[in-house]
Formats: C-alpha cells, sequence, structure tokens
C-alpha cells in the first residue's frame, strides 16, 4: 500500500511567513482565519509555508493582525526594494538623533536631565544647587514623577525678574531638550529658583520587547489636566513602545521653550510634529505619543486625516464638565490664560465641542473616555483652587488600565491584556 509523500515546507523559513508566524501567536488559526475572512485550511497552508500568498492574501492578513502591509509585502516579494527603504527610514531616525544629541552636547536619556541641568547651573558659579525626586500617585500607582533642581543664589537677597531670565538664557538649551521649566509660584522677590525636570513623562524609547498585536501607533489626545502624556507613557510601557510628546518633542526639534503660551510658533511646531505622527504612522517606529487640544481642535484635525488607514488608534480624553470648570479657575490662578476664569471656561467647553466635531471621520477607530475632575482637587466657595496631584495621577492610572481593557475588547486586538496590564503596573519598568 503506498502512502502519499510528506509535503515539504518550501516557504517555512522565507522572512514574510517567519514575520506572519510570529504576528499570529497570540491568536488560533480559526481566529485569524474568521478575522481575515479566509479558510481555515487556507491560512495553515500559509502559515505552515506551504503556499506562498498572494498580495491580496498578505493584505487581509495584515489587516486581521494589525501588521504593516507594505512591510508583509516587501518581505514576500512583492515590493521590490521597499524592504530596504524602511530599513533606512529607521537608520535615518536613528542617525538623526544622534546627530542631534552629538551637535547639542546633551544626552537622550530622561535620567541624565536633571544631573545635565544641575551641572549647567553649577558650572554658572552664582548657585548653591540642590536635587530632589517628585512621586506621584498612591499605593502600586507610586512613581518617580519628576525631579526637581532647586537654585538658591550664593549672594543673600531675593531674586530679580532680570537674575531669572539671565538663568534661563544660560540653560535654555538643556530646558528646551528635557521640556524642563520654572515651577509656577516663582514671583520677584523670591529668595530661589526651582526647576522641574519631567520624568514620567519624558521622552523615551522602547527597550526592544514590543507586544504583540498592539496597535501599531496610538495617539492619546485630550484636554488641559485630562491626562494625555501621563496615560501615553503608562500605554508606552503597556506594549514597550517609544514614547513622546509632541510639545517635547517639538521643543526638542526646534530649540524652543514650552512654557511659554504667548509664543507664537509654539502652536506651529507641534502641529508640525503631530502631522509627522500621522502620516508616517505606517512606516515610522512603534509608537504612544500625546497631544494637548484643550485649546485647539487642529491636532484632531490632522488625525482625522488618517480616516482610511488603521493608523493610528486613537484615544480622545474628553475633559467632564467639572473638570473644565476646575481647569478655567486654575488656569487663570496659574497665568496660563489672560482671559477670566468665565472666558476661559466658554472657550474650554468650544474647544471640547470642536475636537468632538474633528474626530467624527475617525470615531471608527477612537476610543472617548471620560477625564473626570478627582476627588479631592476642587475650587473653595472664596475661588481658590484646590489642587490634588496624587489622585489626578491615579486617575490618569486607571484610564490607562481602562483604554487597554476597551481597546482589547473594541477592536478585538490579539494583544495580550494580562501581560499589557503587568507592564502598565509594573513600577519596577517605570523608575
Amino acid at each position: 500500500m503506498s502512502s502519499e509523500p510528506k509535503r515539504t515546507a518550501r516557504h517555512l523559513n522565507e522572512p514574510w511567513c517567519q514575520e506572519l508566524r510570529a504576528a499570529s501567536a497570540p491568536v488560533t488559526r480559526a481566529q485569524l482565519a474568521a478575522n481575515a475572512g479566509m479558510s481555515k485550511a487556507k491560512v495553515q497552508e500559509i502559515l505552515g509555508g506551504h503556499l506562498r500568498p498572494s498580495m491580496d492574501d498578505i493584505a487581509r492578513l495584515a489587516d486581521a493582525l494589525n501588521y504593516p502591509k507594505l512591510r508583509l509585502l516587501a518581505l514576500a516579494g512583492y515590493l521590490e526594494g521597499l524592504s530596504n527603504l524602511l530599513t533606512y527610514l529607521d537608520q535615518i531616525e536613528e542617525q538623526a538623533e544622534r546627530m542631534e544629541h552629538s551637535a547639542k552636547r546633551l544626552p537622550g536619556d530622561p535620567l541624565s536631565g536633571a544631573t545635565r541641568i544641575a551641572n549647567s547651573a553649577l558650572s554658572e558659579g552664582n548657585f548653591e544647587v540642590a536635587m530632589r525626586p517628585v512621586f506621584l500617585g498612591s499605593g502600586q500607582r507610586r512613581r518617580h514623577y519628576a525631579d526637581r533642581v532647586m537654585l538658591r543664589p550664593l549672594h543673600d537677597g531675593p531674586i530679580s525678574e532680570s537674575a531669572r531670565a539671565r538663568v534661563e538664557a544660560a540653560l535654555y538649551d538643556e530646558l528646551a531638550w528635557f521640556g524642563a521649566g520654572f515651577t509656577r509660584g516663582w514671583e520677584h522677590g523670591t529668595h530661589s529658583l526651582t526647576i522641574n525636570v519631567p520624568r514620567f513623562v519624558a521622552l523615551r524609547r522602547g527597550t526592544g520587547s514590543p507586544l504583540r498585536g498592539a496597535p501599531r501607533s496610538v495617539a492619546v489626545i485630550g484636554g488641559h489636566w485630562a491626562g494625555s502624556a501621563d496615560v501615553a507613557s503608562f500605554l508606552g510601557h503597556a506594549f514597550d513602545y517609544d514614547y513622546s510628546h509632541v510639545a517635547f518633542v517639538a521643543s526638542r526639534a526646534f530649540s524652543r521653550l514650552t512654557h511659554y503660551y504667548n509664543d507664537s510658533f509654539r502652536d506651529r511646531d507641534r502641529l508640525e510634529v503631530a502631522r509627522t505622527y500621522v502620516e508616517g504612522s505606517d512606516l515610522g517606529r512603534l509608537r504612544v505619543w500625546a497631544a494637548d487640544t484643550g485649546d485647539s481642535e487642529t491636532v484632531a484635525s490632522i488625525i482625522a486625516t488618517s480616516a482610511k488607514r488603521k493608523s493610528p488608534l486613537v484615544i480622545h480624553l474628553r475633559p467632564t464638565d467639572d473638570l473644565l470648570e476646575w481647569t478655567a479657575h486654575a488656569r487663570r490662578a496659574r497665568h496660563h490664560t489672560p482671559q477670566s476664569a468665565g472666558e476661559d471656561l466658554r472657550a474650554l467647553h468650544e474647544a471640547r465641542a470642536r475636537t468632538d466635531q474633528a474626530l467624527r471621520p475617525v470615531e471608527h477607530k477612537t476610543l472617548v473616555l471620560p477625564a473626570p475632575l478627582p476627588q479631592g482637587a476642587r475650587i473653595t466657595s472664596s475661588g481658590e483652587v484646590i489642587d490634588a496631584p496624587d489622585a489626578f495621577f491615579d486617575t490618569w492610572a486607571s484610564l490607562a488600565e481602562h483604554a487597554l481593557k476597551q481597546m482589547h475588547a473594541r477592536f478585538a486586538l490579539p494583544f495580550r491584556l494580562t501581560t499589557a496590564l503587568q507592564r502598565l503596573n509594573d513600577s519596577k519598568s517605570q523608575v
């Protein structure tokens, strides 16, 4: 009795097959077949290396796995030369960052930011310098959030506005590079200066172990104090992706300080970065990025141009009415706006409505999460603004967890939710 000869999996070791097998590891063959609109038998043939997929097969599988089509098509030889181009784009991005570091003589590691700023202040020879960490959150959510560099003049007496300006000029490159700035509450006549250096929301790269099946690019947008930067940073840890905020990237790329709210170039620079991230979401690095929409819906309008593409997936942290009211009073108290609290509140409501409208073309790939005012933060009867930093940070951590669970459920993404949540809550990886 003759037996049928064993078939050879002649495509098994080809790059496209290896990539497909790795990308599909979190899902069953039946799930992949259903999501791709293909038969289970055909999917098994392709992943087993017995059948070379057509261009249409690759497009269907890439969509089902949320994997870049162009990369798979290039690996399968359908787009000659494109794989070299993609490699080249990654190299250019890496080289550009190294060149910037070298040109500015500034490191890119956020952990070195406070040290670099303190060292530069010491080199001026006019200050005593001290550093201390700032932690936010409670319980397991407590994180090393920022560093403070405190400068006290060696001479006696208060610091004048001109003296503060000279310090800023001397540290301009460092402040712009690390997204740092003088803390609120500085006024003419104080005896020291304090510089806040971001840490948890500082720009960073992934460690090299991205979570399979997660969206390739995620944009987290939200109003003032809605937590877009913090939620995006949490998600960056969960997916082990690059993390960035368009404000910090713009500050670094264009060498401008971020805390001048009346700077005519400020919004333009940020929108330029956002446009780059949206247009390059299919080809760039795996990234979670944040942008503010408190004053303008323009970033949302830029994201809306990606309506026909899967990336970026959008998380809209939509501020609730009570958060908007608190924000208006806080912005007025901290001189973030020249308007009265009432005028600013109307402007914030209008900005939220315009953002809602701008996101309609991409509502099929947008999660809308209400961003509430945390307990403890309030406005007193006399109009005083009471802050609650730990409660705000806990709220943002909860929003990040909620975003992961909804992304996994609503969009049927094949990433391992338990792994993502474990990474998000792993404080050791976020120190």
